[in-house]
């Protein structure tokens, strides 16, 4: 996902750096595991727990942005219903020019493979292997990104970046979740309806000095109301503490209720957006 409209950053507390023992053995949340999936290059990552979109209709306009998604309109032609998925990640990005130059798209979905092997084979895609994992290229003409079947997971992108990620999940080459920093991110992120992290680099949409990792996540609080917190990692508490203010001055101008705070090298806050403002951002 990505935000079409300049929407500033929120941010919320997470573990300093020094502390990442606890969370290396914790792959149980659910971004946890999505950024197993992803390469450690991954320069963006966003989770969308597709199934609480669905099932709650103050969500639905969220929830649109998947269904007309053209990913959405490929699995549905696989896998018949979009009811049976139950998160995804999109993951964008990277630093190295050569790696993850589009996004893929990950779905934990409750399908039966043989089921959609047989619909890929009808739909006349060719499988290739890499790493004895199935990789499913469409028909010349058609307008469909290649597949690749993991356990319980739909990997959707172009091959080489679908390689990528396999390389990760079969420990071939280290993943997003690697990356100390992203690590205690996905630790420290509530579990949300939509959850990002972000690899801080040069090019980064937040430029303050000597950041390292920040992620953000949004929950619902209202019928039209989500609360956000998120979490920006400095390499040191003072770096932490020059950019507390103008974060704060950052964030008021897009969100209501700002509360910030640092805590050793991290800025933390929370803040509010109504759905409605959030939905017209978005682009899964």
């Amino acid at each position: 996902m990505r935000l079409i409209a300049a929407a500033a950053i929120i941010v919320t507390s997470m573990l300093a750096v020094t502390g990442v023992g606890a969370a290396c053995s914790n792959k149980t949340k659910p971004i946890a595991v999505f950024m197993g999936i992803a390469p450690e290059q991954t320069g963006h990552f966003a989770y969308w727990a597709i199934a609480d979109l669905n099932e709650d209709e103050d969500l639905w306009d969220i929830y649109d942005r998947f269904k007309d998604s053209s990913d959405a309109q490929q699995l549905g032609e696989l896998v018949q219903v979009l009811a049976i998925v139950k998160d995804s990640a999109r993951i964008f990005g990277s630093d190295n020019a050569a790696t993850l130059q589009a996004p893929v798209t990950a779905l934990r979905a409750d399908f039966d493979t043989k089921y959609v092997e047989g619909q890929l084979e009808t739909l006349g895609y060719s499988r290739s292997e890499h790493r004895d994992v199935g990789i499913w290229i469409a028909g010349d003409g058609q307008p469909y990104r290649p597949v690749a079947l993991l356990s319980g997971t739909i990997l959707i992108g172009n091959a080489t970046e679908l390689e990528a990620c396999i390389d990760a999940v079969k420990d071939k080459a280290e993943s997003l979740y690697d990356n100390p920093h992203i690590q205690v991110l996905a630790k420290r992120l509530p579990q949300g309806i939509v959850v990002e992290a972000y690899r801080a680099t040069a090019s980064s949409a937040e430029g303050y000095t000597d950041l390292v990792a920040y992620g953000k996540s949004y929950s619902k609080v209202k019928s039209d109301l989500l609360k956000v917190t998120a979490v920006y990692v400095f390499r040191d508490a003072p770096a932490a503490g020059t950019a507390l203010e103008p974060i704060k001055e950052n964030l008021s101008v897009a969100f209501q209720d700002v509360k910030i705070d640092r805590d050793d090298n991290l800025v933390v806050a929370t803040a509010r957006i109504s759905i409605s403002n959030f939905a017209q951002s978005l682009e899964f």
